[in-house]
């Protein structure tokens, strides 16, 4: 079966996410496939007599129905990484685009020094950003440079915003 190129846009972020922690993680068997992902989707379950929709949270719910889709789609052995969204959150791209404004085209790794030494604290000051999501931005910003590396173009990432 062949698979659309863009496959990736029908993936929610908290899948994407979800999907991104099952590739960093060295204990699972690698290349992940969409039955990998499944099963980390599933270990949020800790009750296996217990139907799934009775006791998991609304999102566990919500992504075990979008990986069941996707695997009755396009089959359990598909890769995982080709239905990852290649950008990043929003609050990420609201700072991508904070630090485009500020310092041209910066690397990821400049964009971390420069929310480090204050763009990120400017932005929740303006109310661009949360203050509870600024942990997350720089998270999800540092995994892309372990992703990525340091010097892998910031807007190349700020493409869903």
């Amino acid at each position: 079966m062949s698979m659309p190129e863009d496959v990736f846009q029908n993936t929610s972020s908290a899948l994407s996410a979800l999907m991104a922690a099952v590739l960093d993680d060295d204990d699972l068997a690698q290349p992940a496939t969409l039955a990998s992902v499944r099963e980390a989707v599933l270990s949020n379950i800790t009750t296996p007599t217990i139907p799934l929709n009775r006791f998991s949270t609304e999102q566990s719910q919500e992504l075990h129905d979008e990986i069941d889709a996707l695997i009755d789609e396009y089959g359990g052995d598909a890769l995982a990484v080709r239905f990852m969204q290649p950008w990043g959150s929003e609050p990420l791209g609201r700072l991508i685009s904070a630090g485009l404004d500020e310092l041209g085209t910066p690397s990821l790794g400049s964009l971390l020094a420069s929310a480090e030494r204050g763009l990120l604290p400017r932005l929740i000051a303006q109310g661009e950003i949360d203050d509870d999501e600024a942990q997350t931005v720089i998270a999800e910003l540092k995994s892309l440079i372990d992703r990525h590396g340091e010097d892998a173009l910031a807007e190349n990432f700020q493409g869903n915003t």
